[in-house]
């Protein structure tokens, strides 16, 4: 296109320059002019085309010099009555060839000189796709190059010296169903016209089996001589392929055979188009499988539930377990393309695994596209990290219990693990419980942590580690088991949109509202941005850790790499600051969105500022106050209500002080942990104090160790 604009704008004029003037010479001109304007109106009916939106061409006139009486120009008159002036006497004579654009006996747009097409080498009539080039040798001979052709004589030009000089039009641009002339004076004159293009309506099929005959059909447009159509880009041992007038058969000679297909149409006039069709065979592929096998999509536990499997299918699909799977129900099945189908699956209580199968049928027929084969385990531990993996799990009846070796809630495994070991045991008093009497026997087996717990279950906290070959911790997990069963709460004017617990992490019980919050409420201590849990106090108003059995808690004044804290979960690094090392120091421990060290349960996360609009937020709780939110019961809780009706109870658990690695405040004052690291070595939490009535949030030391209040995960969308 741009070779083309570049001729027309210097050459859609073609005169040769006189020595001396002659007025036969003008009247030569005005009869080319005439000639030119006739050609456009009569052949192409270009000037009564469209100029702008709904305008056109009614009439040409000439236009006289009122002095000499000479023709110096024409005067077009438009639809809307405007009338516009064309200067067509230079300073000089003009004689010489005329290059414009007509229709030719076929109909298509061609080029020609003084009204007459121009030839290809071939005898052909150039068309406007193709790229004439004039020039004008030194003895006067008008010449013409096609396409980068040898140049040929078009016949000799009138006056000698002659030069190329711009004319009436200034610009051609073809478009999809017109060309676009561009005036002198920047007016616009449209002249429709039919392209050469093959068409496809349908360019996607798919067959069902091998022999299905494919019909394309196809047109052909703008066609003034004869046209082939051909196909390429398949395998002729997959497809075989045939082009008739109107359509192209396409027979699958094997079941999986597929193919994107170049179509394109070439004319004898030299004239090119091109199409592209994809031919697939019916099939649907499962896209979330969460087995690691060829004969396997999904592995479900013995305990049944909700299966959901996610599928693409070029055809529109029906799911129907097989004969043999009973224990398959069907729920639901939505969309067409990317299918979504939802199964029940019921408790197994065999001691073998069992295999099942969902037929995905082409709907209405027989015909099956794909299966989604399952397996469902036989009776054995409870997956905890079957719906979620996390660095805690909540436990609440006997059994036996397993969990998938990741960090936190990624799916990053925690690296070669030759063990696992149970740590220690709490019930958050300062009586510590019997070995083995939370958590009964503990091993490591195939990617997965196995434990179990005593026929008759005991409330308590309790800490296991994966271990390598060396005997060096390469993770560990709190294992949360409560007496009552942890509920949330929804007070979106305290806490944002996010369901807050109704305990603290770790808290065997919630503290009441109307009595003395017992330790067991207090729950465990966390330094900001660690994933395992500190014994919290023994005992309401009397500071010591709540005991424990196993490996005891120690303290070292100093700081950690992470690392080293993912080795040493037990021991506590407090300082004046971080109790992570400089070097190693991430503010993004803990985020706004769930880590892989944050310590809350599945579908829990540690509070994020941002989200809570009073509690983690900037505004002080005091504000409130008036508005009676707050209920003191003595000295040991802090609660926020809701009219009569008590929302939140926080009692005041105390904390493990930075300073010196003791707890500290037991039953007068208690931090709750936010995820926001508001400056390196400090993050936000709610500071409650009754010993000075002081509600306020602050700025902690990361090294201190607080309380955990986890919040609902948002759910994604």
């Amino acid at each position: 296109m741009k070779k083309i604009l570049t001729s027309i704008a210097m050459a859609l004029l073609l005169m040769g320059c006189a020595k001396q003037y002659d007025d036969s010479a003008i009247q030569t001109r005005i009869a080319d002019l005439e000639r030119r304007v006739t050609s456009l109106e009569s052949s192409v009916d270009a000037l009564r085309s469209a100029i702008g939106e709904g305008v056109y061409v009614v009439k040409v006139q000439e236009y006289a010099d009122p002095d000499t009486g000479k023709v110096i120009g024409v005067t077009v008159t438009y639809s809307n009555g405007d009338v516009k002036y064309f200067e067509i006497t230079p300073k000089v004579d003009y004689a010489g060839p005329v290059v414009s654009i007509i229709k030719n006996g076929a109909g298509d747009l061609v080029w020609a000189v003084d009204g007459v097409a121009i030839k290809d080498g071939n005898g052909k009539d150039v068309t406007v796709y193709q790229t004439p080039v004039f020039t004008i040798d030194g003895d006067g001979n008008l010449l013409v190059s096609i396409d980068g052709s040898d140049p040929v004589v078009l016949g000799q030009v009138q006056n000698e010296g002659a030069t190329l000089v711009d004319g009436i039009f200034t610009d051609i641009k073809v478009m999809e169903d017109k060309i676009v002339l561009t005036l002198s004076d920047n007016s616009v004159v449209n002249i429709p016209y039919t392209p050469f293009k093959l068409k496809i309506e349908t360019t996607d099929f798919v067959f069902e089996k091998k022999g299905d005959v494919i019909e394309v059909p196809y047109t052909v447009t703008g066609a003034t001589a004869a046209v082939k159509v051909e196909v390429a880009g398949y395998n002729p041992n997959d497809f075989f392929v045939e082009v008739t007038a109107d359509k192209i058969l396409v027979t699958p000679l094997v079941h999986n055979a597929a193919a994107v297909m170049s179509v394109w149409a070439k004319s004898e006039a030299g004239l090119f188009s091109i199409e592209r069709i994809e031919v697939n065979h019916e099939e649907a592929r499962v896209l979330n499988p969460n087995a690691d096998s060829i004969v396997t999509d999904f592995i479900v536990e013995s305990d049944g539930g909700t299966l959901v499997a996610k599928v693409v299918s070029n055809v529109e699909i029906e799911a129907v377990p097989d004969d043999e799977s009973g224990w398959i129900t069907i729920v639901d099945t939505k969309a067409w393309n990317e299918h979504t189908i939802t199964m029940s699956i019921a408790a197994h209580s065999g001691s073998e695994a069992r295999d099942g199968c969902v037929n995905l049928y082409k709907k209405g027929t027989n015909w099956i596209v794909e299966s989604i084969y399952i397996m469902q385990n036989p009776v054995g531990p409870k997956n905890l990290s079957k719906d979620g993996t996390a660095n805690s799990y909540i436990v609440t009846s006997a059994g036996n219990y397993k969990f998938k070796t990741v960090k936190g809630n990624s799916s990053e495994s925690v690296g070669t693990v030759a063990s696992a070991e149970l740590l220690w045991e709490t019930v958050n008093t300062a009586t510590a419980p019997e070995v083995n009497s939370i958590i009964a026997s503990v091993s490591y087996a195939d990617d997965y942590i196995t434990f179990s717990t005593p026929a008759t279950l005991k409330a308590g906290n309790a800490l296991i580690a994966a271990k390598d070959a060396n005997g060096v911790i390469l993770w560990s997990w709190h294992i949360w088991i409560p007496e009552t069963e942890v509920g949330t709460v929804v007070d979106e004017v305290i806490f944002g949109s996010q369901a807050i617990m109704d305990r603290n992490l770790g808290a065997l019980v919630a503290a009441p509202a109307d009595a003395v919050a017992p330790a067991e409420s207090f729950g465990l201590f966390y330094e900001w941005g660690r994933k395992d849990p500190f014994p919290g106090h023994g005992a309401v108003g009397s500071d010591g850790a709540a005991a424990l059995a196993g490996t005891q808690m120690t303290n070292v004044n100093g700081t950690l790499t992470i690392a080293q804290s993912i080795e040493t979960p037990t021991l506590y690094a407090w300082n004046s600051g971080d109790w992570c090392d400089a070097a190693d120091a991430n503010t993004k421990l803990w985020d706004k969105t769930k880590t892989i060290y944050d310590p809350c349960p599945a579908g829990y996360m540690v509070p994020t500022r941002d989200g809570n609009t009073h509690f983690w937020g900037s505004t002080e709780l005091n504000a409130l106050d008036a508005a009676d939110n707050f209920v003191n019961n003595g000295a040991t809780l802090f609660s926020l209500s809701i009219g009569t009706s008590t929302a939140v109870v926080f009692p005041y658990a105390g904390y493990i002080d930075n300073d010196s690695g003791a707890h500290y405040k037991s039953g007068k004052r208690t931090a709750i942990w936010s995820s926001y690291s508001s400056t390196a070595g400090k993050a936000y939490a709610r500071d409650l104090r009754h010993d000075s009535s002081s509600f306020k949030r602050t700025e902690l030391k990361n090294s201190r160790a607080a309380s955990v209040r986890c919040v609902l995960e948002p759910v994604s969308e």
